[in-house]
């Protein structure tokens, strides 16, 4: 379980001591996790392979990180081979000097004891280079600054330069092999790549860093809020336990010694529902501490990045904090907070014989079951465009039978699958355990249908729903063909005005008769509500036309 409320999660603030040994950092490395320990802590955490499936060969080694327990990947070279947590580094160097327990060297003479830091140069100097700093025109006007005196979050390093070319700064950053390098190193290692100053490959990763942390930041008050809501319900269960132990008692009063085992068994049977239940709400309590201590880690380490980490830093840890804000994203799915279930005693429900005496009365839960909830009506089977259509939602128990009232609102989530719009849906309560969702979809298509109970879908959720074109309208009369229903007759008139020739007054619209039957005078559809082919202009052979309409 992570150490919630561990020194490196109480303020925004670098850290100076290992989470683990509690002393200052001695070259503190950071782990993929974004926790920081000391080198030597690291190296006695015994690793172990992680296999891949199928396989026999380890696929890489792994430890479990000493503050939280998470399982991290370590690079080929081991330990030694974690980012080296720089912003530690530089705490533990200003505590040192604040408290007078370290001298620093002298980054120009190397000879002084370092007294005072350069802002602009990034080197520490001592009082005889500070004076000669000053003397010079090129840097008379630089920012000279007493180590003891430096704002928190400054940097103590001096410039970085290149192990294979140690007069060269490194200054570049090579955007393919995401690795900073020096001038010579550009032109031999890194000919033809992308090749950017620290400073503007440093602003462009903030400003990503930045971004990442604005989306990330919201989660951790939705996860407060989740967890409050599962202090509440497990406050409710107790408190429901103690009612239903109250009518419990009332209940066996009038019994004697067999009614008296019968309500110790009761007991027994509501002790056990709600151990069950408070396990199942202790999981996801632990689980929320440990969302939290990681979103609170990452956030704090990620902001000191941001506020106080050298460009060098921030585009070396770039890679690594992005794949761990990613990784806690995905962790933190829709969280919902666990419902507690309502556990029913029912007096009236035969409880069998104790000791030869009848029994009654039982525990019951009326918990939903989303895997056993149902859904019946034409709105999850074939809709048409802008029609108002609906469908049921039956909620059923674990054993399977339907609630008589009450249940848990889903949550419907309906989304137009080519354009991913999504359609509001209106959601009735029945109050006797079933719900009314009615929705009006707004364009032809498929659309997918989420129902969701307490963080869960329910059986057969999404569902896949054809939307089709709305039925084009007929143009002309829906009426019984008088020529046809008439036997023949010259002088039967039609309603739609239509005539043949041959002195016929009565309508033929150049199709078979259908007598006594109604149809469209438009298209001969036999239907009253369908959708019109169009107006006929011509007749099969041997058929009579309609003249005039």
């Amino acid at each position: 379980m992570a150490k919630v409320g561990s020194p490196d999660e109480s303020s925004g603030e670098a850290q100076s001591h290992c989470p683990r040994c509690q002393e200052m950092f001695l070259d503190a490395r950071v782990l993929p996790c974004l926790h920081t320990v000391c080198l030597s802590c690291l190296q006695v955490l015994e690793p172990f392979s992680t296999m891949e499936r199928g396989q026999k060969v380890a696929a890489h080694k792994s430890i479990l990180c000493p503050v939280c327990d998470s399982e991290v990947a370590l690079p080929p070279g081991g330990v030694r081979e974690l980012l080296p947590d720089m912003l530690a580094q530089t705490q533990v160097l200003l505590e040192r000097l604040r408290s007078g327990g370290h001298q620093m060297p002298c980054d120009l003479c190397g000879d002084g004891k370092g007294e005072h830091r350069c802002q602009d140069c990034r080197v520490n100097v001592c009082e005889f280079c500070c004076r000669a700093h000053r003397r010079q025109k090129r840097t008379a006007d630089h920012a000279l600054l007493p180590l003891q005196d430096l704002p928190p979050g400054s940097s103590l390093s001096p410039v970085p330069y290149c192990s294979l070319h140690p007069l060269e700064e490194l200054c570049l950053y090579c955007e393919p092999c995401g690795l900073p390098s020096c001038r010579d190193c550009a032109l031999i290692r890194h000919q033809g790549h992308d090749l950017r100053p620290v400073t503007e490959s440093a602003g462009r990763h903030r400003a990503q860093l930045q971004g990442a942390l604005l989306k990330f930041e919201p989660q951790q008050e939705d996860l407060k809020t989740v967890l409050q809501a599962v202090h509440g319900a497990g406050e409710d269960l107790r408190q429901s336990a103690a009612l239903l132990r109250q009518e419990v008692e009332t209940f066996t009063e009038g019994y004697m010694s067999a009614v008296q085992e019968h309500r110790l068994r009761l007991l027994s049977d509501i002790d056990e529902e709600v151990r069950r239940r408070e396990q199942a709400l202790s999981l996801q309590r632990a689980r929320i501490h440990q969302q939290l201590s990681d979103l609170r880690t990452a956030t704090t380490f990620t902001r000191s990045l941001l506020d106080r980490g050298p460009d060098l830093h921030v585009v070396r840890a770039k890679i690594l904090v992005l794949n761990r804000l990613k990784e806690l994203n995905n962790d933190c799915s829709t969280m919902e907070p666990t419902e507690a279930d309502r556990i029913r005693f029912s007096p009236q429900e035969d409880a069998g014989p104790c000791h030869g005496y009848p029994m009654y009365g039982a525990v019951q839960t009326l918990g939903v079951d989303p895997e056993r909830c149902e859904v019946k009506g034409q709105g999850l089977q074939s809709v048409q465009q802008g029609k108002l259509t609906s469908f049921n939602l039956i909620c059923k128990s674990k054993s399977g039978d339907p609630l008589e009232h009450g249940g848990t609102p889903p949550r419907v989530i309906i989304l137009q699958a080519e354009s991913g719009r999504s359609i509001q849906a209106a959601i009735q309560d029945n109050r006797n355990g079933t719900f009314l969702i009615s929705y009006t979809p707004s364009e032809p298509g498929r659309i997918s249908i989420s129902l969701c109970i307490k963080g869960r879908h329910i059986k057969g959720s999404p569902f896949s729903v054809t939307v089709s074109e709305t039925l084009r309208q007929h143009s002309g009369i829906y009426h019984c063909c008088t020529f046809c229903s008439s036997g023949g007759q010259k002088d039967a008139r039609c309603a739609c005005g239509g005539t043949m020739p041959g002195g016929y007054q009565g309508c033929g619209h150049g199709h078979k008769g259908h007598p006594g039957h109604h149809h469209w005078s438009c298209c001969g559809s036999t239907l009253e509500i369908s959708e019109c082919s169009g107006v006929k202009d011509s007749a099969p052979r041997n058929l009579l036309r309609t003249v005039a309409l």
